[in-house]
């Protein structure tokens, strides 16, 4: 199966040193209060790029936070104060952007911290910071993890709810146009549970949705919402009052190939920006555009000399690459 090629224009290129392997955290792609963010981490510090409105840059700028534990800085979240909350093992903790800390929260510990690690997001006020967490133990059967709101300012606990999940691993996503859609896996196990979070009035609600074992994709925009299977067989576009939208490998990839990566993308309102190939981690990966309402291949991406295993699409029409520390920027030519 043949598809249309597109030319891919070099725009501009940076460096965040060690983000290849950050990409492979839950962190390391982030969208939070209408842009999009790049986090890593180096000699004990965590960096963050923030990528550029400016397409001719990647990055506006470059910050860094020293990490809160050696043990690893866990999930790393910019704040739209501009400071930076980390949900580290047991410990969550506020920088302000001077780097001093605002304040700290302790949490419990998980049975199994192989598996189950913290995520923390700003809602869309920026006045509380939701974060995941250990659930209460007791004599009875364990009720579920919970999803905790503080006050983004005191570390005060404002709320909180019990989750559909169990000593998982999370991650938090907002839509890139609309912070207060907030998104939510946890992965449990061979389970996958994609929640949407809204914070009102104080108290949280929690709702799923699509199918279970499709975790949320890359960027989202307004209340449209991609999600991939977990073995890459399908990919899902999901929109309140809208029919549900899936392209199936086995329809409309060449044969053998499946789609890959953790973070396909709307490019823009009308196109998506995914990986194929036929193994997970294949280093032959190939990237297609579809039809952001169809689902459906518009053409191929041909790059001068370069790829990646997963393209971060950013929503302005623009995409980046990651090579080891290299990261670039690109467009349809």
């Amino acid at each position: 199966m043949e598809y249309t090629p597109l030319p891919a224009e070099l725009l501009a290129e940076d460096e965040l040193p060690n983000i290849g392997e950050a990409l492979g955290r839950n962190d390391g792609f982030l969208v939070r209060d209408g842009t999009c963010w790049l986090v890593s981490e180096s000699d004990g510090r965590i960096l963050v790029g923030h990528v550029d409105a400016d397409t001719s840059r990647v990055f506006a700028r470059q910050l860094s936070w020293p990490s809160p534990s050696s043990e690893g800085h866990g999930f790393a979240s910019p704040l739209p104060d501009g400071g930076l909350a980390v949900a580290a093992p047991r410990l969550v903790t506020v920088y302000d952007p001077d780097e001093r800390v605002r304040w700290t929260h302790p949490l419990d510990t998980w049975d199994d911290t192989q598996l189950a690690t913290s995520a923390c997001t700003p809602d869309g006020t920026g006045h509380l910071l939701l974060v995941t967490a250990p659930g209460h133990t007791g004599d009875g059967p364990y009720a579920g993890d919970l999803c905790l709101a503080l006050d983004v300012r005191s570390g005060k606990p404002v709320s909180r709810t019990v989750l559909p999940s169990a000593s998982a691993g999370y991650i938090f996503q907002q839509s890139l146009t609309d912070p207060g859609r907030l998104l939510l896996d946890a992965a449990e196990g061979d389970t996958f549970h994609s929640l949407a979070v809204r914070a009102e009035n104080g108290a949280l609600h929690v709702e799923p949705v699509g199918l279970e074992d499709e975790p949320f994709a890359g960027v989202n925009l307004g209340t449209s919402t991609l999600k991939l299977d977990v073995g890459g067989e399908w990919l899902g576009r999901y929109e309140p009052g809208c029919p549900d939208v899936s392209a199936d490998a086995e329809d409309m990839l060449p044969e053998g190939l499946r789609f890959v990566g953790h973070r396909p993308g709307f490019l823009d309102a009308d196109r998506v920006l995914a990986a194929v190939a036929e193994e997970q981690w294949s280093d032959n990966s190939r990237h297609l555009l579809l039809d952001a309402r169809t689902l459906r291949p518009m053409g191929e991406l041909l790059y001068p000399g370069t790829t990646c295993l997963d393209p971060l699409a950013l929503g302005d029409g623009s995409w980046l690459t990651v090579h080891g520390n290299a990261v670039r920027r690109w467009r349809t030519s």
